[in-house]
């Protein structure tokens, strides 16, 4: 037997309303990171080489085209649901923690709705 049901511990946050029932949380069944883009080699190093150009001439590493995608797979499969372009490393790692965030605080379906219309 699970320790944690001896103790009355879940690992389900109780839901919002207060009744006390389990959410069925987005982050139980989805999860989000980041991944290089897809595309030919040479679309990939075209990438890199702009990255470093913009870099040089606007003397800011994190700008240039995006070199990442966030995708959100499901756990049970593997399969992704969405795959979009992350932007920037700056914007990356923004867009990763918001995604993140919202899986762990929405339902599948409100998180689903609300990253497929973005």
């Amino acid at each position: 037997m699970d320790p944690r049901q001896t103790c009355g511990m879940s690992d389900a946050p109780a839901d919002s309303e207060g009744s006390g029932a389990a959410r069925d949380v987005a982050a139980d069944h989805l999860s989000a990171f980041l991944a290089p883009r897809q595309g030919r080699w040479w679309a990939r190093a075209l990438r890199s080489v702009a990255t470093i150009a913009v870099g040089l001439l606007t003397f800011d590493l994190e700008a240039g085209p995006s070199a990442t995608d966030l995708v959100v797979i499901r756990r049970d499969t593997g399969r992704p649901v969405i795959r979009r372009s992350a932007g920037t490393l700056r914007e990356a790692g923004e867009l990763l923690t918001r995604a993140r965030e919202e899986l762990a605080s929405s339902t599948v379906e409100e998180f689903l709705t609300r990253w497929r219309e973005r």
